[in-house]
């Protein structure tokens, strides 16, 4: 269960992000998270929605493991598919939860252990096993069970996002507007609540850093087969090589992040500027998860950001993930 407060109305409880009595941004008050011992699977209440049974607490914030992952934690484990039928997730670091059961793997002990090139030649031999598995995830029990217990908490805050998107825009046409697309879970939750909003071809840009994952490229191009009417604008910086770069600058680090001002920022900036010359203003859709960091927790849900001579309208938090 996941609860926030209004401090505008005296602490009031909302089931969402955004105070339905102010229309201020609440805050986050508690997060929980419970395990339904009956379908298997995480529940945002502590009552089941599908079964009615009562659910054990496991957590307060967890994410789904993938079979990628789940093989290299088999692996590192020395049990290559051991968990394959299993219910496994994420609550945190080394922490997961394993069909209702908790266990910690040991990482460090991995980490000071293990030979890198044996348990690479381990997952490349069972690659192909695991690659049906990959195939068929999103229409496992883990994904169909885990939508069907938490689907009332799904709906509201879609809904809730629809909405906001449609008052945002209000009447600025679709070449005032784009997405910005990273290929990751939250830009691609963004845009497709942007697009069921909106019904419109809304430009998305996508951001090619010149160290992108090949699986990212690939699902650029499904997504470009699933909707071939919406511009899918790339940056790249096409001047700079990212590995003559660490030669010169030295690799980035906390201290000196010039790895996304030279291969992100940068460039789509100059895309940005070069696709909207003609607007006085542009809106720009990001799809940015509070608890990501305590900095991000204190993003306003809409700001202004100057970007060469342009006043551009950020919409950062649409929150999907505060569920």
């Amino acid at each position: 269960m996941i609860t926030y407060i209004c401090k505008n109305c005296n602490d009031l409880k909302c089931e969402t992000s955004l105070c339905p009595s102010c229309g201020e941004r609440t805050e986050l008050e508690s997060s929980k998270i419970y395990w339904c011992s009956h379908c298997n699977a995480p529940s945002f209440e502590e009552i089941c929605q599908e079964c009615g049974s009562r659910c054990e607490e496991v957590g307060t914030d967890l994410r789904p493991v993938f079979p990628e992952e789940r093989l290299l934690l088999e692996v590192l484990d020395g049990k290559p598919f051991e968990y394959v039928d299993s219910n496994i997730w994420c609550t945190g670091a080394n922490h997961f939860i394993i069909d209702g059961k908790k266990k910690t793997l040991p990482f460090k002990e991995y980490r000071s252990k293990a030979d890198h090139q044996q348990i690479i030649a381990e997952l490349r031999k069972n690659q192909e096993k695991n690659q049906k598995y990959i195939d068929s995830f999103y229409e496992s029990e883990t994904i169909k069970n885990f939508i069907s217990i938490n689907r009332n908490r799904l709906n509201v805050i879609t809904h809730e996002a629809i909405n906001y998107i449609r008052d945002v825009v209000g009447s600025k046409s679709e070449a005032e507007m784009f997405v910005s697309f990273s290929g990751g879970k939250d830009s691609t939750v963004t845009s497709d609540l942007v697009i069921n909003a909106l019904n419109k071809n809304i430009i998305h840009i996508y951001g090619d850093t010149t160290l992108e994952y090949p699986t990212t490229g690939e699902y650029i191009s499904r997504f470009r087969e699933k909707h071939p009417s919406i511009p899918m604008l790339i940056s790249k910086n096409k001047d700079q090589d990212f590995n003559n770069l660490c030669e010169v600058i030295g690799p980035p680090a906390r201290m000196l992040r010039w790895c996304c001002t030279i291969f992100k920022t940068g460039s789509i900036t100059k895309k940005i500027d070069s696709t909207f010359k003609n607007s006085k203003s542009i809106l720009t859709f990001q799809g940015i998860r509070r608890n990501e960091s305590a900095a991000r927790n204190k993003y306003e849900r809409i700001s202004n950001e100057s970007k060469i001579k342009k006043q551009i309208t950020v919409a950062p938090i649409i929150d999907w993930t505060d569920f």
